[in-house]
C-alpha cells in the first residue's frame, strides 16, 4: 500500500494544467491534491519524478537486480500512471470549473452546451476507471509487472468514447469561436473562469483538446514500453495488442473527423463558386473530397513580334474526381467564377522545357474533355519549385522532369529526420507531424520543403524543413529503423492474431 500512496503523492507533485500533464485524481481513485497527509508526503519525497526515486523502490534493493533496459521499461510504465493522473486532474478542471459553472450555463442554450462540452462526462468516467486499475496494478508489487494489458482491455471496452469526442471537435471549435464573438455574457464569464488559478493561465481551448492529446500520448507511451520489452515475451505480446487497438481508435477518430471536415469543406466551396454561364454541377457528395487548391498564373502570348507574355491568375480546385478552374471575382475576392471543369481522369499534365525565365516552374495542363466536351490546353506557372512538383505529382499521368535544384534520394541513402516542432497539414498531400516522429526524407527542394515517409505508420507527404532536425548520428539512425521495424512487425502480428 505504501508504494501506491507514494505514486499518488508523486502525481500531486507534478502541477495542475494540461500542459504539465499532472494532477490529483478524484476521491474514488485515491489521489488527493491537498490535506495534511498530502503535505507530509510532499515534504518527505521532495521532487521525486521517477520510479527509481520512489523511497519504496530504493529501500527494496530491487534496483541492483534489474538491467538498464528493465529500469527504463519500469519508468515508461510508471509514466503511464503519472500522466494519466495529470490528465484526469485537468479533466476535472474542465468538468467542475467550466462545465459545472452555473454562471456559464446561464449564458448557453442546450444545443451550444452540448456542442461545447460533447461527451466529456463519459470521457472523465472512463479515465477514472482506467486510473483505478492502474493504481491497483501498481499496488501489487514494487516492480510493475505490466500496464499494457490494462490499456488493451480498456481500449477494447471503453476508449470508444474518445472517437465520439474527437468527432465533435470541429463543432466544438466553431461553437466556442462563435460564442466568444457573438455572446457577450459567455465571453465575460469565460474570461473570468480562465483567470482562475486552477487553469494555470491556460485558455479553455487547451482543456478542450485534452482527450485527443491523451489518446495520442497513450500510443506513444505504449511504443516506449514495447521498445524496452524482451522480444518474444508475453509482455511484448501484451504491448503489441494494446498498440494495435489504440492505433485503430486513433485512425478511426481521424477518419471520422476528416470525413466531417471534408463535407463541410465541400459545402463551403459550393457556396463560393459561381457557374455564371456554365451549367452548374452538384458539388457536395459523400464520395468526393478536396485534394488540393491554390492560385496559379495562366499566360498567353501577346503579339507576334516580341512574343511578350500576359499573366492571368487562375484558382484551381482539385478533387479526387473533378478539376475546376476558376477566377476570383474582382469585387468579391472570396468568391470564384468557374471558367472550366473536367473529370479528374481526363486531365493530363506535362512539363514545359523552355529556356525563357518567364516560364520557370511552368507546366501544360490538358483537359481531354472539358465542360463543352472539347480538348483544351492551358499553360500554367506555379509560384515556386515546390508548388510545381506538388501540382504535377497530383496527376498520375505525369512524366515529371526533376528540377535542377530538387534533390531526390534513393531508399537506401535517404536522410532521416526527427520532428522537433508540431506541424498540422494544410493540404491533402502534406504530412502532419508530432514531436519525436521519425521520417525518412525522399525529396528536398531548395525552398525548405521535404517529402518523406514516417517510419511508424509509413504515411507519406510533404512538410516544412524547419519542423524537423536531421539525425546525423548513424548509430541512432540505424537504431530508429530497427525499433520502428520491430514495432511494425509486432503490431502486424497482433493484428493477425486478432483476425484469426
Amino acid at each position: 500500500m505504501y508504494q501506491r500512496k507514494v505514486c499518488e503523492t508523486e502525481c500531486q507533485l507534478q502541477g495542475d494544467g494540461p500542459s504539465a500533464h499532472c494532477s490529483s485524481t478524484s476521491g474514488s481513485s485515491g489521489l488527493r491534491g491537498s490535506g495534511t497527509a498530502g503535505s507530509r508526503k510532499t515534504a518527505e519525497l521532495g521532487e521525486v519524478k521517477l520510479w527509481q526515486e520512489l523511497p519504496v523502490v530504493k529501500e527494496s534493493g530491487i534496483l541492483q537486480t534489474l538491467s538498464y533496459t528493465e529500469k527504463q521499461r519500469q519508468e515508461c510504465m510508471f509514466e503511464v500512471l503519472t500522466s494519466e493522473a495529470s490528465y484526469l486532474r485537468s479533466l476535472r478542471v474542465l468538468k467542475d470549473h467550466f462545465l459545472g459553472s452555473r454562471e456559464l450555463d446561464d449564458t448557453l442554450v442546450i444545443h451550444d452546451r452540448k456542442a461545447l462540452f460533447s461527451n466529456i462526462l463519459q470521457v472523465y468516467e472512463v479515465s477514472e476507471r482506467f486510473m483505478q486499475d492502474l493504481l491497483d496494478r501498481v499496488d501489487e508489487s514494487v516492480v510493475i509487472s505490466d500496464v499494457c494489458d490494462i490499456i488493451h482491455r480498456h481500449a477494447k471496452e471503453h476508449f470508444s468514447v474518445y472517437i465520439d469526442y474527437v468527432r465533435n471537435q470541429v463543432y466544438q471549435e466553431k461553437t466556442h469561436s462563435r460564442l466568444m464573438q457573438c455572446n457577450r455574457g459567455f465571453c465575460t464569464v469565460m474570461q473570468r473562469l480562465e483567470e482562475s488559478p486552477l487553469c494555470r493561465r491556460l485558455p479553455f481551448s487547451s482543456f478542450m483538446l485534452l482527450p485527443f492529446q491523451r489518446i495520442t500520448r497513450i500510443k506513444i507511451l505504449i511504443q516506449s514500453v514495447l521498445k524496452r520489452t524482451t522480444e518474444g515475451s508475453a509482455e511484448e505480446s501484451s504491448a503489441s495488442r494494446a498498440l494495435a487497438v489504440v492505433s485503430e481508435i486513433i485512425q478511426e477518430a481521424n477518419t471520422q473527423v476528416g470525413q466531417m471536415k471534408q463535407m463541410e469543406e465541400l459545402m463551403h466551396i459550393a457556396n463560393i463558386l459561381e457557374f455564371d454561364k456554365l451549367k452548374a454541377i452538384p458539388l457536395v457528395s459523400k464520395t468526393r473530397w478536396l485534394e488540393k487548391q491554390g492560385e496559379l498564373q495562366e499566360f498567353s502570348k501577346v503579339g507576334s513580334l516580341f512574343g511578350r507574355f500576359r499573366f492571368t491568375p487562375v484558382y484551381i480546385f482539385l478533387f479526387n474526381d473533378l478539376l475546376i478552374l476558376t477566377a476570383r471575382k474582382s469585387v468579391s475576392p472570396e468568391r470564384f467564377v468557374v471558367l472550366d471543369h473536367a473529370h479528374r481522369s481526363l486531365v493530363q499534365v506535362q512539363p514545359v522545357d523552355i529556356s525563357d525565365p518567364q516560364l520557370d516552374h511552368a507546366f501544360c495542363l490538358t483537359l481531354l474533355e472539358n465542360h463543352q466536351r472539347n480538348t483544351c490546353e492551358r499553360l500554367l506557372k506555379a509560384n515556386t519549385e515546390s508548388d510545381l512538383h506538388r501540382w504535377t505529382a497530383a496527376f498520375p499521368s505525369v512524366s515529371a522532369q526533376q528540377e535542377k535544384q530538387e534533390v531526390v534520394y534513393e531508399d537506401w541513402d535517404c536522410p532521416q529526420v526527427q520532428c522537433i516542432r508540431q506541424y498540422s497539414a494544410k493540404q491533402v498531400d502534406e504530412l502532419s507531424l508530432e514531436c519525436c516522429d521519425i521520417i525518412n526524407v525522399i525529396r528536398k527542394t531548395n525552398e525548405g520543403w521535404c517529402e518523406g515517409l514516417r517510419l511508424s505508420d509509413r504515411a507519406r507527404g510533404w512538410f516544412p524543413q524547419d519542423s524537423v532536425t536531421e539525425v546525423t548520428n548513424e548509430h541512432q539512425r540505424r537504431r530508429n529503423l530497427r525499433e520502428q521495424y520491430r514495432i511494425a512487425m509486432a503490431t502486424q502480428a497482433a493484428n493477425h492474431r486478432a483476425e484469426v
